[in-house]
């Protein structure tokens, strides 16, 4: 089984949110909008058609928990789910809410994401690991058991 390092990619040490059975959900370490997060398959698949029944279903769980989690902590109005493994060649996806207008968090304005509806082409601040720890940790305690 080919072996990667997604989870040092995406930091899994300072930002795991939950580890499931099949699933790990991180916050986005080149966060693009408040409470951006990736879910990664723990076993190494480099397509998608390669996940088992099991994952697959726990994934609808992990989907379920992240976007209530999102929407009682900042209620996003849309959220896209993108699986692009363009660089990284392991199953994940990239969990963006997008925001029509401005939210507050920590004494940080995040802007209002009215650029363009493409999440790829919305600017990427600089995120102090800091604060991507507090949105961790926030996220933390609003995630239930949805099972």
């Amino acid at each position: 089984m080919p072996c990667c390092d997604i989870f040092e990619v995406f930091d899994e040490q300072h930002l795991l949110v939950k580890e499931y059975e099949y699933w790990k959900l991180l916050v986005r370490k080149n966060h693009i909008t408040l409470g951006s997060c990736v879910a990664i398959t723990k076993r190494h698949h480099a397509r998608f058609s390669e996940l088992d029944k099991e994952e697959i279903v726990e994934f609808l769980i992990v989907v379920k928990e992240i976007e209530t989690a999102l929407k009682r902590l900042w209620q996003f109005d849309e959220i896209n789910w993108l699986m692009l493994m363009m660089k990284d060649h392991h199953t994940h996806f990239h969990v963006i809410p997008r925001y029509k207008n401005e939210r507050g968090f920590k004494g940080i304005a995040w802007k209002a994401d009215t650029t363009d509806p493409d999440p790829l082409k919305l600017p990427r601040p600089s995120i102090p690991i800091e604060m991507l720890v507090a949105v961790r940790d926030e996220l933390r305690k609003r995630m239930i058991t949805l099972k």
